[in-house]
């Protein structure tokens, strides 16, 4: 859970900001997953949101917008606290890329229902299937940035723990299927989340 006491302020983020922007490139690269689909120009990028993923984006809307009343720092908290992960669900942003401009607004439209479509597959059986917030797509196009939620039991966590089990991203939908496994750097990663 962020606080205010957690949020630096003005000065002393940026004094703190290089180190700390260096330090959230590493904590991202490892929390990283794009997929692609044969034929597709559609890359959809993974982001799994920590505690320092999330405190990281508040201190910079701070930053950008010059924030520093404690009610208006806490609105940033509130918007952005609650997208890390939890001990019972693994949490992403999701960006659909599509480089080109022209394709973009019919391959928004293409991916209407991606969000019943995606889950994260593990030995087992078990499954996870991704929870997309409801307010971030229309009936004619997706977003091309959303929230992501992918439940995590017990039984998901020791098997996403289980580095010998296998572990995939899963995207059904008839415009882009794939089907990509988890690096192990990046189960490393989640399951460092899910345990903070």
């Amino acid at each position: 859970m962020i606080t205010l006491s957690d949020v630096l302020d003005l000065s002393a983020f940026a004094a703190a900001r290089p180190r700390m922007e260096r330090e959230l490139l590493a904590i991202k690269a490892a929390r990283r997953l794009s997929i692609g689909a044969p034929g597709s120009p559609v890359t959809l990028t993974f982001l799994f949101e920590n505690r320092a993923t999330c405190l990281w984006q508040i201190q910079e809307m701070c930053r950008v917008e010059g924030i520093t009343a404690p009610a208006a720092v806490q609105h940033e908290i509130d918007t952005y606290g609650p997208m890390q992960t939890t001990a019972d669900s693994l949490s992403a942003t999701l960006l659909v890329e599509i480089e080109d401009p022209v394709a973009r607004a019919a391959e928004l439209q293409a991916l209407v229902g991606l969000h019943e479509r995606v889950s994260v597959a593990l030995d087992g059986g078990l499954e996870s299937r991704a929870r997309f917030d409801d307010d971030q797509f229309e009936e004619r196009r997706i977003s091309s940035v959303q929230f992501v939620r992918f439940p995590i039991d017990d039984a998901r966590r020791r098997a996403l723990a289980d580095l010998a089990r296998r572990a995939e991203m899963v995207v059904d939908h008839p415009a882009f299927r794939a089907v990509t496994a988890l690096p192990l750097a990046l189960r490393a990663a989640l399951i460092e989340d899910l345990g903070s």
